[in-house]
């Protein structure tokens, strides 16, 4: 993986913004694995970019939500507790039901034709196998369906549990099935916005959650979540 990162532009050398994305890949993909050890000096090796660029780098992961930096014991890639995963995804499902909600039914032709455009692209780079480019035209679209709700404060909230659940939204991305599932459920939120059926589009966007959330559980162990099971 290094080899490619050098490669991608012998003639520019690294930012901060790259090593950040080279690192959130490793990260959101499985390639460091919870809990797992930062080391700045093997970093620094691998991305060919200074320690201080490394420690920088940890800094912003942190913001992100995917990295843990303790005092006298380094970094180390996040890892949630079984409650912390439970809780942030009530509430991710609490807001998103909300936003979608209070977007006015049926949508106009502008959403609907900028949402149709990136489910095009985010076919075509599941078909190519492009995961970064999928995981990043996932974000655009759900945020493109957040915005019509007409409110920036939720929209504000939204987008911070969406940063601080990046590890565990993104963990689904390299599995067909789930990539499939997904692509089918961008479909069915497009038919409903352009329908008008407000109760399916809640339907849609609270249900498009939880099968990436289940992933991630089953590859930490199998937590039971308690409240869905519950609900149901």
């Amino acid at each position: 993986m290094a080899q490619q990162k050098q490669e991608k532009d012998t003639a520019t050398a690294p930012d901060l913004a790259d090593v950040v994305q080279w690192i959130k890949e490793e990260i959101i993909f499985g390639r460091l694995r919870p809990r797992e050890r930062l080391v700045e000096e093997e970093l620094s090796e691998r991305f060919g970019v200074s320690r201080h660029l490394i420690r920088a780098a940890f800094a912003d992961l942190q913001n992100m939500g995917l990295v843990n930096r303790r005092r006298n014991k380094g970094a180390m890639v996040r890892d949630f507790s079984a409650r912390e995963v439970d809780e942030i995804y009530e509430m991710r499902s609490v807001l998103q039901r909300e936003a979608a909600m209070r977007i006015a039914l049926p949508a106009g032709d502008d959403l609907l034709e900028k949402l149709e455009a990136i489910h095009a692209e985010f076919s075509s780079a599941v078909e190519n196998e492009e995961l970064q480019r999928v995981c990043s035209l996932n974000n655009e679209f759900h945020f493109t369906i957040f915005n019509a709700a007409n409110n920036q404060y939720l929209s504000d909230m939204l987008q911070r549990i969406w940063t601080e659940t990046l590890g565990i939204r993104c963990y689904a991305i390299g599995d067909p099935v789930w990539l499939k599932r997904a692509r089918g459920d961008h479909a069915q939120i497009i038919e409903a916005l352009r329908n008008g059926d407000q109760e399916q589009l809640v339907k849609l966007v609270d249900a498009h959650i939880w099968p990436a959330l289940e992933l991630y559980k089953r590859a930490h162990g199998g937590w039971h979540d308690t409240r869905r099971a519950a609900a149901e």
